[in-house]
């Protein structure tokens, strides 16, 4: 594995230890459907990474799996993308309080749904490709959700607290997430196959942009389970 690999898993990691740490000192089931989507990020990064014994094992097992349907690590990654969207809605959908709000999130939720089952089914290439312009949809409903919760947080006193909110911070960093990798990857096709200077700076505005997106996800949960704190000790006062 090579060195900017490890980083980006070991920062995953600490961002998903950093949810579970907060869900432990705080009991927010609220929070917990994000720190599903960490740990589920945490796996399939690990699983995903079975290709790598084609060049280090030569055993049946190894030989059988590089020469079957499931030689490419695709599939888990359509799993994933398909998850994600899902535990994120869910997440937003406990931090959000109108009827109007949970009905535009859970009809993004379901449309996703929909749309990636058909085109699978229709198509067969699950195991083959993602999602035509999955990441181009993903990005727009985070979006949508992203101002959903600001819609709500505008209209409250939150507003007022929002810089000590571990939710405003969660969905801020992954929408910008996937608002600043959606044009990398739209053009990738033209660029990779001529350009090496392309595929370089996309393998490092990749990992730049990983680990400044893990570290928030960290930030997010510490700072926020700071903030609790400096509460509590000043009502015992």
């Amino acid at each position: 594995m090579d060195i900017v690999r490890f980083i980006t898993h070991l920062i995953e990691l600490v961002a998903a230890l950093s949810g579970s740490y907060y869900w432990l000192r705080t009991k927010e089931d609220s929070v917990l459907p994000f720190v599903w989507f960490l740990w589920v990020t945490v796996f399939i990064e690990t699983v995903a990474m079975y290709p790598y014994l084609y060049n280090y094992s030569d055993n049946a097992f190894v030989n059988w799996l590089e020469s079957s349907v499931l030689e490419r690590n695709v599939w888990l990654y359509n799993i994933y993308n398909f998850l994600t969207l899902i535990l994120v809605g869910i997440f937003m959908i406990r931090n959000t309080n109108t009827s109007v709000s949970h009905r535009i999130i859970k009809i993004i939720i379901i449309v996703y749904s929909f749309f990636t089952i058909c085109c699978f089914s229709i198509t067969g290439s699950f195991f083959l490709m993602s999602l035509p312009y999955d990441l181009v949809i993903q990005t727009f409903a985070m979006y949508i959700m992203l101002l959903v919760y600001l819609r709500e947080l505008i209209a409250s006193d939150q507003i007022l607290y929002f810089y000590k909110s571990h939710v405003f911070y969660l969905i801020f960093s992954i929408t910008f997430w996937f608002i600043c990798l959606t044009p990398l990857f739209i053009f990738d096709s033209y660029y990779r196959a001529i350009n090496e200077s392309f595929v370089v700076f996309r393998g490092r505005f990749l990992f730049v942009s990983n680990i400044l997106l893990y570290s928030c996800y960290t930030f997010a949960f510490l700072y926020s389970l700071w903030q609790k704190r400096q509460l509590a000790m000043k009502s015992l006062r």
